[in-house]
């Protein structure tokens, strides 16, 4: 008895000691990867429309789904030399960055208002060009859609504006099928919207295609905003 009670010791301890390699070892699941928090930046200029530029930036800066208590999305400005922007000839807005020194984004945002300016200024299009290259999305609201027609980005596409500019976009981008009567244009990469509070449509749109409609919902609610997603684009959306 005494010798089977050793004999089952030694192999017990022959067990313990055996190379890691022979035994059997749980596979570890990997990771989830981490989610990524999206940079956007909204370009000021003088006589940018005032809810063209602080809808989508609302937006923005509010959605939630964030990583790790982040907030989803990391918002900022962009203007000429750092200097203040105009809007309305009443507010003034100071840009984070300046068109020599502002990070590329991943979202970039042109809002309407006297657009020219912009066009006209060939350091912030030189820019833009840049952003419009590397960003996931860019979107126009109101007639921030005739930058991205300067710079050659409507061609072939589905596209939007602010009713009152709709026949000076077709005929400065006779290329694009420019549709009246629509909140905003989803083309892939380059999003368009109507004038001014279609913005923030565009933006939550943006949002839920990006986060899932329960992300652009909650975000509606706490602007107080009434959001109705176009029908076609639900199924779509990220659950």
């Amino acid at each position: 008895m005494r010798t089977q009670s050793l004999a089952v010791l030694a192999a017990l301890i022959a067990l313990a000691v055996a190379p890691v390699a022979a035994r059997a070892v749980e596979p570890v699941p990997p990771k989830p990867a981490a989610a990524k928090q999206r940079s956007v930046a909204i370009v000021l200029y003088d006589a940018v429309e005032i809810l063209d530029f602080a809808g989508p930036t609302q937006v923005f800066a509010a959605a939630g789904n964030g990583i790790d208590d982040q907030e989803a999305f990391k918002v900022y400005t962009v203007g000429k030399a750092n200097s203040p922007a105009l809007s309305h000839g009443v507010l003034k807005i100071v840009p984070t960055y300046s068109f020599d020194d502002a990070p590329l984004p991943d979202i970039l945002v042109l809002p309407g208002g006297n657009s020219n300016v912009v066009i006209e200024d060939k350091k912030a299009m030189d820019w833009i060009s840049r952003a419009t290259g590397k960003a996931e999305i860019t979107m126009s609201v109101c007639t921030g859609a005739f930058i991205l027609g300067k710079l050659g980005l409507l061609k072939g596409k589905t596209v939007t504006t602010w009713y009152g500019a709709i026949d000076r976009l077709r005929k400065a981008v006779p290329d694009a099928n420019v549709q009246e009567g629509r909140r905003f244009v989803d083309s892939g990469r380059i999003i368009t919207t109507a004038g001014v509070s279609a913005g923030i449509d565009g933006a939550l749109h943006v949002v839920a295609r990006l986060h899932g409609r329960g992300a652009a919902d909650e975000t509606a609610r706490y602007l107080e905003y009434r959001w109705t997603p176009e029908p076609y684009l639900i199924a779509g959306y990220k659950r």
